[in-house]
Parts: structure tokens; sequence; C-alpha cells
């Protein structure tokens, strides 16, 4: 497994995919940070979210970076497209945790918060991100081309999945009072961000609630696809 996540890394790397969402989560961390002092869990908030959308992006670029023929191969040497799909998984979540640890140093190292964050609020913000991250990548599994054929349609699916995600509190809010079940449908980004703003005030057993219920919709996404992996054909683009 260490081979073939080091081959899929060292791929993706040569490909180099990577520059579209790298360069975008750059661009919009310098943004946020071009003044001085910052709140330090709003602003954790928002580089979370980035990595959300940023992770969503890489995912995509990730799992449609290898040629058809070389996944077959490789599915064929693993004699297992399942174990295929869980390297890519795990390369993905090197990466995302990696970004992680980024966008939560780098503020606190170069003096961009107005005061110290503390372990707590330091810790909760590795969680946010990481939850986030992990999320945008679980919904890239189901959007790359051996699954969604047309590059712009799973472009635009992706587009909507994220808009729909961001303003789901909106949306929440909205809906009549016997529809509010379909919220549970969405990705929870709004949650994890809402409670991630409020961290300094909110109780901790509400807090560590939402962020179970991301990892749970993480890991039903991730569940289903693997259960679904065995079942369809690589060759297709």
């Amino acid at each position: 497994m260490n081979s073939l996540i080091a081959y899929m890394l060292r791929s993706y790397t040569r490909s180099q995919r990577y520059f579209g969402p790298l360069a975008g989560i750059v661009i919009a961390v310098q943004i946020l940070y071009s003044y001085k002092p910052n709140p330090v869990m709003n602003s954790y908030a928002a580089t979370a979210v980035m990595l959300f959308i940023s992770c969503a992006w890489m995912g995509l670029s990730f799992l449609n970076h290898e040629h058809p023929v070389h996944r077959q191969i490789a599915v064929v040497h693993l004699r297992s497209a399942v174990r295929h799909s869980v390297g890519g998984i795990v390369a993905l979540a090197v990466l995302t945790l990696l970004l992680d640890l980024i966008l939560v140093i780098y503020p606190w190292l170069t003096g961009h918060f107005a005061e110290s964050p503390g372990v707590y609020r330091f810790s909760l913000a590795l969680v946010g991100h990481g939850l986030l991250g992990m999320l945008g990548v679980s919904i890239s599994l189901y959007l790359q081309s051996s699954w969604v054929k047309k590059g712009s349609h799973a472009a635009g699916i992706m587009l909507g999945i994220v808009i729909l995600s961001l303003g789901g509190t909106q949306i929440s809010d909205s809906l009549p009072s016997s529809l509010h079940f379909l919220i549970w449908l969405l990705p929870p980004v709004a949650p994890v961000m809402e409670v991630m703003m409020k961290a300094d005030t909110m109780p901790l057993a509400e807090l560590l609630g939402s962020f179970a219920h991301a990892l749970l919709y993480i890991t039903l996404l991730i569940g289903f696809y693997l259960y679904r992996s065995r079942q369809r054909d690589y060759n297709k683009t």
C-alpha cells in the first residue's frame, strides 16, 4: 500500500494538475490574511471552507490524472479495484493533512492573529480543517471521469454542491418545518463552519456533535464509494 500511495503522489505531482487547486487556496489565504490582526476562530472557519473547496477540486484532478490503461494495470497488479481506490483516498488524505497543517500553523507563526490560538482552539482548527478537507475529497470521488463522463458536467455538479453546502443554514431557514429533514442530505459544511466561528462560547458537546455529523457523512460517502468500486469498469474514461 505504501508503494501504491507513493506511486500515486509521484504521478500526480508529475502531471502538474495540482497547480490549479493549490494556486487557488494560496491566493484566497493571502487575500484573507492581507491585513492584521485577524480574529482566530473566524479566520480558521474561513480557511476551513477554502480547504473544502480546494480539496474537492484537488480530488477531482487527482482522480482523473491517471491514464485509464495505467489504472487498469495497477488494478490488475493489485488484484483489487477496492485496494486501488483505498490507495487513492489515503493519498488524498495525506495531501489534505498537509494543507490542513499549513493553513492552521501559518497564520499563528506569522503573527496574523490578534491573540494566541491556544491549545484548545488550535486542536479544534486542526480537526475542523481536516473534516471539511476530507468532505471535499469524498464528494469528488463520485464526480471522477469513470462516474461522470463529461468534465464540464462534473465541474457544474461540483459547483452546485459547493454553493448548496455553503448556503445550508439559509436553505434550512427557508424550508417549511416538514421539509427540514432535507437539510441532512447536504454536505454539513455550514454547520461545521458555524460551530468553528462560535467555538469560544459554544458548549463542547454541541461542537463535537457537528464534527461527528461531518465524520459520519464522510464515512458513508467513502464506504458506499468503495462498495461500488467492486462493480465499476475502470477502462471507461
